[in-house]
């Protein structure tokens, strides 16, 4: 049996028909942290460019190194609230991951080998052997999980925490005006990725959609979710029948930091100039 759990209500959510959404589970944890890093090195206009030359090292040791983060039972892979778009007539390349539904080899590279960066987009793209074409990532905003977790993904990806503490520094709503009081409230969302070539199909916004319905369909109100990417933040600024605000602009080509007493911009090597944080009511 193929992972995942197909899902039989897309709120009128259409694909063509060799794609289906499904449900992200726990057997899928290791898949989606390597397709998620994988996207975040390679295919970022933010974070490709910051670490153009040895993307190939940072995807593997971050997702190594964030695996406590992924198997806590409050992030994606567990917690039920993920999902991805599955091809239904994807080509495996090893039987052997055919026979399973799908596998991740990404075991089987050494960070260290000197020779890693070579070609390393494709062997390590190679190796994402499974069906997962496009996926979003999603936590209960009120269940963050245990900081040990979060602990080690801001270590393994030390310039992400300071895009979230600009975001709170710089939201314009009134504290305690948003904020959950209890679960089943708000979404954070914390990973939007497609391959690349599978890009131009409408998957994405096909997901996005299907998850506001989705969650509102559970009671949720909202949905908050750092957008990269233009066409990201195109979808979720523009959403079908309910109300969007781009609350904070984080801007990548002048941020500034100290740094041994220095001011640096870490973000400068950046292809956007802004990442932003986007605020989606899920009210009719």
């Amino acid at each position: 049996m193929a992972p995942g759990a197909p899902v039989h209500n897309t709120h009128g959510v259409e694909l063509p028909s060799r794609y289906e959404i499904r449900l992200i589970t726990p057997d899928m944890a290791d898949w989606i942290s390597a397709l998620s890093y994988f996207g975040h090195y390679f295919d970022s206009p933010i974070w490709s460019a910051i670490y153009e030359g040895h993307q190939a090292a940072q995807a593997l040791s971050t997702h190594h190194a964030c695996k406590v983060f992924y198997q806590m039972p409050e992030m994606p892979a567990k917690n039920g609230l993920s999902y991805c778009i599955w091809d239904k007539e994807f080509v495996f390349r090893r039987p052997e991951s055919a026979a399973k539904g799908g596998a991740c080899y990404w075991d089987d590279f050494d960070v260290d080998d000197p020779d890693l960066e070579v070609n390393g987009r494709q062997k390590l793209s190679e190796a994402l052997d499974f069906p997962i074409v496009s996926f979003g990532l999603s936590f209960d905003k009120f269940l963050p999980g245990h900081p040990a977790g979060w602990a080690a993904a801001n270590s393994a990806f030390p310039l992400y925490a300071p895009m979230g503490r600009y975001f709170e520094e710089h939201d314009p709503r009134p504290k305690g005006s948003w904020e959950p009081t209890g679960a089943g409230q708000v979404i954070e969302r914390i990973g939007t990725g497609t391959r690349r070539e599978y890009a131009g199909r409408g998957l994405m916004k096909a997901l996005a959609r299907f998850i506001m319905f989705e969650m509102k369909s559970r009671g949720y109100r909202a949905i908050q979710i750092g957008c990269g990417a233009p066409q990201v933040h195109h979808v979720w600024s523009n959403p079908p029948q309910f109300r969007s605000s781009t609350l904070v602009a984080f801007p990548t080509w002048i941020y500034e930091s100290e740094e041994d007493g220095k001011k640096v911009r870490p973000y400068e090597k950046s292809r956007l100039a802004n990442e932003y944080l986007v605020w989606t009511e899920l009210s009719d």
